[in-house]
């Protein structure tokens, strides 16, 4: 057996095989693309190496290849299944817990509690747990206490602080959070889990213009090999419509979160997202075609809210029978704990789109403390509360969405905000509002 910079036994003789899979582990917590690669190599090496099938299966999930994913899981649970003597404790239940994912935390912290370096269990539970914390109204803060653990074995280590930078962020510890990143990067520059935190921290503590030469420094001297490379673009859209921008943020559009040059899987998110400000913000003849595409493809698989939600801002723009068949599609979705306010955010995209706006603030307006349950971040979230605030200033109410943002000031400081709050009360006090 090899054993890996945490002290752990991977169960392959084949010293090649053992580099490449921990070369791929640590490409893979940098969410670096070279995983991919790297996975197939040590399969190649050792197709026995039931962990690499593991870890070549979440890279191409990571990539949106979801069927060779499946075979890929699938052939990991069959070496599993067929060979335990060649498998460690460990990496058997490391094969349980990411290929049936349990529904509670315990089964993670339990594993941690006894294997504090398996970093690919801490990362794929940060998205997996995170999702479905989120999701039943219950927080964040999931990573975090799984991290605990992990975080008194291995304090100075890289990808832990990366995993968590983003998820300190969430929970308001900011100088935690860009603590964690900056040490991330200093000893694995390339992380874009470190980059991503960071990067939300500049967003709400209101350094823009730090976040614009960050993330243009990072696109110069970073390969574009990643998983998070059309988010972090995203990032750098949002940047230039802060600034007030909008020529910027369409060329960034244009150049890195149109589905007709990025295919990766955060792309229906992003692109709509940028779309739909802009389509706020008052601009016209915008690109929504090909997201509503996504759109559309989105509606055949499972429900997801985050990205349910912004499928429905391109159906709204395009395709509103679509959107009806989305809205009719979480009506069914009975036993799902964040239905009624995914559901009601649904409604009201679907009756701004229609110029409803009353209708459409009444919808969103009422579930707008429950935001969460959208899931993503609180940056994301932001689309929904500015759709409010969008359809209450359409229906006359300009003084109540500038209090709205007012009261999101109290959070994030956002040059954007401050100019549409100063329209807004311009507006109110025309209109005797």
């Amino acid at each position: 057996m090899q054993t890996d910079r945490y002290g752990q036994s991977v169960s392959t003789a084949d010293p090649d095989a053992a580099a490449a899979y921990f070369d791929a582990i640590d490409a893979f917590l940098a969410l670096d693309d070279d995983a991919l690669d790297g996975f197939g190599r040590a399969v190649e090496k050792d197709p026995g190496l039931a962990v690499a099938h593991l870890g070549l299966g979440l890279s191409l999930a990571a990539d949106g290849r979801d069927g060779e994913a499946r075979e890929a899981f699938a052939a990991a649970v069959r070496l599993r299944r067929d060979h335990p003597d060649r498998l460690t404790a460990r990496e058997a239940r490391q094969i349980d817990l990411i290929t049936a994912p349990p529904g509670y935390l315990a089964a993670y912290t339990e594993h941690l509690e006894r294997h504090p370096g398996d970093m690919l269990v801490l990362g794929f539970a940060a998205g997996l747990l995170s999702g479905r914390r989120i999701a039943a109204g219950t927080g964040r803060d999931a990573v975090l206490i799984l991290a605990a653990r992990p975080g008194e074995a291995f304090p100075d280590d890289w990808a832990l602080a990366g995993i968590c930078s983003l998820e300190l962020e969430e929970a308001w510890q900011f100088a935690a959070a860009e603590a964690a990143a900056q040490r991330s990067l200093r000893d694995r520059p390339d992380n874009r889990a470190a980059c991503h935190g960071y990067v939300h921290v500049l967003h709400e503590t209101g350094r823009i213009t730090q976040a614009e030469s960050f993330l243009d420094d990072w696109f110069h001297t970073r390969p574009a090999r990643s998983p998070l490379q059309t988010h972090l673009r995203w990032h750098h859209a949002l940047v230039a419509l802060e600034a007030d921008d909008t020529e910027a943020g369409l060329r960034r559009y244009h150049a890195a979160l149109d589905p007709r040059v990025s295919g990766r899987r955060t792309t229906l998110v992003d692109s709509a997202a940028v779309l739909w400000r802009l389509h706020i913000d008052g601009h016209g003849d915008l690109p929504w075609a090909p997201v509503a595409e996504l759109a559309r493809a989105q509606l055949r698989g499972p429900r997801a809210a985050l990205f349910d939600v912004h499928a429905a801002l391109a159906l709204a723009a395009v395709d509103r029978a679509a959107l009806g068949t989305l809205r009719d599609a979480w009506r069914a979705e009975t036993a799902r704990p964040n239905r009624d306010v995914v559901l009601a955010v649904l409604d009201g995209v679907a009756a701004h789109g229609e110029g409803r706006y009353d209708e459409a603030a009444r919808h969103i307006g009422g579930v707008l403390s429950a935001v969460s349950l959208v899931g993503g971040s609180r940056l994301q979230q932001d689309i929904v509360v500015d759709t409010l605030c969008d359809a209450l200033a359409r229906s006359g109410e300009p003084g109540r969405a500038a209090d709205i943002l007012e009261d999101r000031k109290l959070r994030r400081r956002s040059r954007r905000d401050e100019r549409w709050i100063d329209a807004l009360r311009r507006r109110a006090a025309a209109e005797g509002r």
